[in-house]
């Protein structure tokens, strides 16, 4: 009896506490940019030249968690990112550079290049997706109107862009992919399947609350200074066109189910200004 109650308070601890230290043990920093220096939006790094190296966030933090490399190769993929926050307004805006040996994107489903971006802009933790929806007695279609991006979101980001757009933004709220609650740039000069340096610069608006009709019936997350927000990534590299298996899927959470439980993401601080 008394082995069976401590199985199951492990499989408790396990179940309840486990998630939670992908997002408990490194606090990630995000840059606080002078309000007269807010980033443009346009491809160019030149803005966040005042970003000290010390908020890059690298392949030395990431994992590949699905088995396919044990360690990153730079000379296979390679990317850098910096996140910067503006005192007084509730978006984030990001800087991503990354090398690829071979750059997937003109293929119409999501078997592309992506950056995977996911945001809970008040730190609430818990799952956000239909699929990972607590309750049985409703349909997959009512749990993605009720439940899917409503207090955390998740960014599909296409890199390079396809077809005139720029991610697949995953929920049922698609106007936060559009101005003014986000906004993008890439920079590259490469083709398909040719190896090359992108550079996409974007900014997105969390939402603590997100609804499907718009803005007006959602709540935006508030920003203040050494504020805790959960944040994650992952790149999703794809070294083919055919639609064949993707080459790796390198995550910076611990948890490859983080693109729908905000629990298992890395929780970052808004840094005051330098």
């Amino acid at each position: 009896m008394k082995k069976s109650i401590t199985v199951f308070i492990l499989f408790m601890q396990y179940m309840f506490i486990g998630p939670l230290w992908g997002q408990t043990d490194t606090i990630f920093s995000v840059f606080c940019f002078p309000s007269d220096k807010i980033p443009q939006i346009d491809g160019n790094t030149d803005d966040w030249d005042i970003v000290p190296d010390s908020y890059t966030i690298g392949m030395e933090s990431m994992t590949e968690d699905e088995g396919k490399h044990s360690r990153p190769d730079e000379t296979n993929l390679d990317i850098k990112v910096k996140v910067g926050w503006v005192q007084g307004q509730n978006r984030l805006y990001f800087l991503y550079e990354a090398y690829d040996d071979y750059w997937s994107f003109t293929r119409d489903d999501l078997m592309v290049d992506i950056f995977e971006v996911v945001i809970d802009g008040d730190r609430s933790g818990g799952p956000f997706i239909d699929k990972f929806y607590p309750f049985g007695d409703v349909s997959k279609e009512d749990a993605w109107q009720l439940f899917h991006g409503r207090h955390a979101q998740n960014y599909h980001i296409y890199t390079p862009a396809k077809n005139g757009d720029w991610c697949m933004y995953w929920g049922p709220q698609q106007w936060l992919k559009e101005k003014p609650y986000s906004d993008y740039a890439y920079n590259y000069n490469f083709k398909e399947g040719e190896s090359g340096k992108l550079i996409l610069e974007f900014y997105i608006t969390p939402f603590d609350y997100a609804s499907s009709k718009g803005a007006n019936y959602s709540v935006a997350s508030e920003f203040w200074e050494n504020k805790l927000i959960g944040l994650c990534w992952a790149v999703i590299d794809y070294d083919n066109n055919q639609g064949k298996e993707k080459d790796g899927f390198w995550n910076l959470s611990r948890h490859h189910t983080m693109y729908g439980n905000a629990s298992e993401l890395r929780t970052f601080r808004l840094m005051p200004l330098e």
